[in-house]
């Protein structure tokens, strides 16, 4: 059934109370193409149609999307898991920049035309967390894209606390694809592993946004990289983008000695993670005495073997990180906005084609950013 059938009016409705998404569903109602999912599954569960426009509540904008990256997490929601409720049909999509289309009674320094970039973190700012400026730690915690309706569609209604004005000289593609990545990155290497200039920075799948973010970052730092990645196309593109040594961990299986015999067995001072399971146990062994090993995903899943005798034997830390609060994704834009970093799209889709851009995020043999042009 289409979602503009009068018949499922209330049920959309009464679905999106919760997150402030009170949309009036008629057949007369105004319209914008957008690709959703009404079942969890595969790519192609997705579908393409029109929906209704978002109403926006006093605190938020409606932005008119232009562009909007794909990130692993739109793989994550569309495939669905336990413990990830969330009311269908959906639409994902966290890296959005657009211009803003209307404003609410109650937002000021913003207005129609406006070019803006989006803090995909939904925050409640009323929060212990909040009130300490850690909005990625806040109570009622939600995303843009993965609780809430997001930018694979013509239009997307966010609070305007959450946007960042993006100046007329700078490239949009640029801000969407580097924009999640960048903050997610940001947070990891400066607040939570502290990157000092002259460390050594081990980076695996060194491939992705999240990873070619955290190699421009570090270097920018001051830091001497490592990345580990798996095809010649992608080794090249890394070398590209600062890394100092390049391994292909296909022909060094065992990477995690390598790199002690690299660093004359003092090992890395940081490892940057994001894949999880398939790397967990050598990234750790890599690392020197006192060394920090940063997260932020694992896309080879969720477990990984942990030796407790060396971190505590070597004073390791682990540390979890999760997006970004306001300030540091203020830092983050800058860095963009200014050209310190430089993004590597790797290709654009139209939106029509969202189900095979998955796909190509899922086969793997990307490097950098995938983005998606909205009509």
């Amino acid at each position: 059934m289409s979602i503009l059938g009068v018949q499922i009016e209330e049920k959309i409705r009464d679905q999106h109370n919760n997150h402030n998404f009170a949309l009036k569903i008629t057949p007369m109602s105004k319209t914008m193409l957008a690709a959703l999912f009404y079942e969890h599954g595969d790519a192609s569960k997705i579908r393409v149609e029109n929906v209704a426009i978002p109403k926006i509540d006093r605190d938020e904008v409606l932005i008119r999307v232009r562009y909007c990256a794909l990130n692993r997490l739109d793989l994550f929601v569309r495939n669905g898991a336990p413990t990830l409720k969330i009311p269908l049909p959906h639409i994902s999509g966290s890296d959005i920049v657009g211009t803003i289309e209307d404003v609410g009674e109650n937002v000021a320094n913003y207005e129609k035309g406006d070019l803006v970039a989006v803090n995909a973190v939904w925050f409640c700012n009323k929060c212990e967390r909040c009130l300490e400026g850690e909005h990625s730690l806040c109570d009622e915690f939600k995303m843009i894209g993965e609780h809430l309706w997001g930018g694979f569609a013509q239009y997307t209604k966010v609070p305007a606390r959450n946007l960042i004005k993006v100046p007329k000289n700078v490239d949009p593609q640029a801000v969407a694809a580097l924009g999640l990545t960048t903050l997610t990155a940001w947070r990891m290497l400066k607040t939570k592993a502290k990157l000092s200039p002259g460390d050594v920075v081990v980076i695996p799948g060194a491939g992705g946004g999240l990873s070619t973010a955290a190699i421009q970052i570090s270097k920018l730092l001051g830091a001497k990289v490592i990345a580990l990645t798996s095809t010649e196309r992608k080794m090249e593109v890394v070398k590209k983008l600062g890394a100092d040594i390049v391994l292909n961990y296909k022909e060094e299986p065992n990477w995690g000695k390598k790199i002690l015999e690299l660093t004359n067995g003092r090992g890395a001072d940081i490892v940057f993670e994001s894949v999880g399971h398939a790397t967990w146990q050598q990234s750790l062994r890599c690392l020197r005495k006192g060394g920090r090993l940063v997260t932020a995903g694992a896309t080879t899943g969720f477990e990984g073997k942990t030796n407790i005798g060396a971190v505590f034997w070597l004073q390791l830390e682990i540390l979890g990180s999760t997006m970004a609060n306001m300030a540091e994704f203020k830092e983050a834009m800058e860095l963009i906005f200014t050209g310190k970093l430089k993004p590597h799209i790797d290709k654009v889709f139209p939106l029509e084609q969202l189900a095979d851009a998955q796909r190509y995020l899922e086969a793997g043999d990307h490097v950098g950013k995938i983005l998606i042009e909205i009509p």
